[in-house]
């Protein structure tokens, strides 16, 4: 099993890593350099590449070594998966050699399989490389190769270069990686790298186009106390986080900006589900605020350039005010996509991940813990999972009293809440009985859907008055869209007061003793 930390180095600043003094002080024997010159194989239908698998031959000097990866887990530029290599003697792969280091598994098998015979296999690209690497004693039971890797990886049509450090483990904890990730950034300007050398390759060759990651089901068992479901959610928000961020710095789908505020929200709301019990270190949440801030600027204004604009301006003729209002809101909307994509390819979004993952992983949250606390944390999660969807159902209650009848300002605060009751029912749904939970989220989802909806309108209101502002053009068509939504608003009440009135009647599921 290979375990290691990606991270990008700025062009230029490859050489600063070996002299910054996190790492000076762990050196235990000199440095060596040497040019590695790997070439990836794969079918012509890229089957490898499908199962999630890549196979290259690196050339080191006279040694010829083939690897074979195949796919695993990547947590905040921690790659995890099995990875099997042994001497080849010429340039092309040799897969019985290769088989006789796999284990005997349907998973191993069907892999080679699909590569079918040696004279399928195609080289596909190159990555030429010059790599210094270090072994890092870090304890008597930890130690890890540094890597920094300075190269290109050249298809025949295209190329990109390649600045990075990997830190292996060898041996010890995986959060030891992490603190010294964030050492090492006191220095050197490191960023989170996402994707594999092979995976970069594959999308010079292949231009994939990277689907948003949704919230993956989440399994909580009885048994589990407080601390361990708080793990487990954690970890859970954090996959859906960085699934999209990839996405989000490619710039390409405005749905990865989405699904990646959701893990946020997700996970603001776990913070603040478990803060009594565990309190989240200090800055920690302004930084979540800032990072949630860039994403929602441009999940806002796609929002209006898309789905909203389309509903007002549905009945509309095509015309100059209303191509005008189109083009400025689309403008904004890509101008704001780029702002999100530099925050989170940014040093300051790499701190902030590293020091929130090792957090999450070391249980930083004991270190201080009161007694109190720390009791807290080893009761069953039931009790726990009870009491708070009990407190926030009735929240919810208290906030949306009247609720067709509010302003603005106080249905934002019933939203609010809704949602936060969403998460908590979410994150706890495997404790209840499907014929109790599932009803509930299905009412409280559509009560949430809608008060989404108006307040996507509240938001596109102010943008549309910035928006004709800044840009007469774009004034008449703003205004007619805002004249628009404030109808649908009024329309909309009586359909607000059914599903506040259908949501009433219900009451929070609860663990059930035996």
């Amino acid at each position: 099993m290979e375990c290691e930390l990606k991270l990008q180095v700025p062009t230029g600043k490859a050489s600063r890593v070996l002299h910054a003094p996190a790492i000076g002080r762990l050196l235990s024997d000199p440095t060596t350099t040497v040019e590695l010159t790997s070439t990836y194989f794969d079918t012509p239908d890229l089957q490898l590449h499908k199962s999630g698998a890549s196979l290259r031959v690196r050339v080191a000097g006279a040694r010829r070594v083939q690897t074979l990866k195949l796919d695993g887990t990547v947590t905040a530029g921690f790659f995890e998966r099995d990875e099997f290599e042994g001497p080849v003697q010429g340039d092309s792969p040799d897969l019985k050699s290769l088989q006789e280091l796999l284990p005997e598994s349907k998973k191993s098998s069907k892999l080679l399989q699909a590569a079918g015979p040696e004279s399928q296999l195609r080289p596909l690209f190159v990555t030429r490389v010059k790599r210094t690497t270090a072994t890092l004693r870090l304890s008597e039971d930890t130690e890890v190769e540094l890597a920094v890797d300075d190269g290109v990886i050249e298809t025949e049509a295209a190329s990109t270069p390649i600045h990075g450090v990997e830190m292996e483990l060898k041996s010890g904890a995986p959060e030891r990686l992490y603190e010294l990730a964030l050492a090492l950034l006191e220095s050197v300007p490191l960023r989170i790298d996402y994707v594999s050398k092979g995976d970069r390759g594959y999308e010079l060759l292949v231009q994939e186009h990277r689907l948003p990651v949704r919230a993956a089901p989440l399994k909580l068992r009885k048994r589990y106390t407080v601390e361990e479901a708080f793990q487990y959610v954690a970890r859970n928000c954090l996959a859906q986080i960085h699934g999209n961020e990839r996405g989000v710095v490619s710039g390409h789908d405005p749905s990865s900006v989405h699904q990646m505020r959701v893990g946020l929200r997700r996970l603001r709301s776990a913070l603040d589900m478990f803060a009594d019990v565990i309190a989240a270190p200090a800055g920690l949440n302004e930084e979540l605020r800032w990072i949630a801030g860039e994403l929602g600027g441009a999940r806002d204004w796609e929002v209006l350039a898309d789905a909203t604009l389309d509903q007002a301006f549905a009945s509309a003729k095509d015309g100059d005010d209303v191509n005008a209002t189109r083009h400025a809101a689309k403008e904004r909307a890509v101008q704001n996509r780029k702002l999100a994509a530099a925050a989170v390819d940014s040093v300051r979004y790499t701190r902030l991940v590293l020091q929130l993952t090792l957090w999450i992983e070391s249980m930083g949250w004991r270190n201080g813990q009161i007694e109190a606390a720390r009791a807290a944390c080893e009761k069953p999660v039931s009790k726990f999972a009870n009491a708070t969807l009990s407190r926030r159902h009735k929240k919810l209650l208290k906030r949306g009293r009247g609720l067709a009848e509010l302003d603005d300002e106080s249905r934002h605060r019933a939203r609010i809440a809704a949602k936060k009751l969403r998460y908590a029912t979410e994150f706890f749904a495997s404790l209840f009985c499907d014929r109790d939970v599932k009803p509930y989220i299905k009412a409280l989802s559509k009560l949430q859907d809608d008060l989404g909806w108006r307040n996507d309108i509240v938001v596109a209101d102010g943008l549309l008055r910035s928006l004709g502002a800044a840009q007469p053009e774009a004034a008449s068509g703003a205004g007619f869209a805002r004249g628009y939504f404030a109808s649908r608003a009024a329309e909309d009440h009586d359909a607000l007061k059914v599903l506040w009135n259908k949501f009433k009647r219900l009451s929070p599921p609860s663990v059930r003793k035996r």
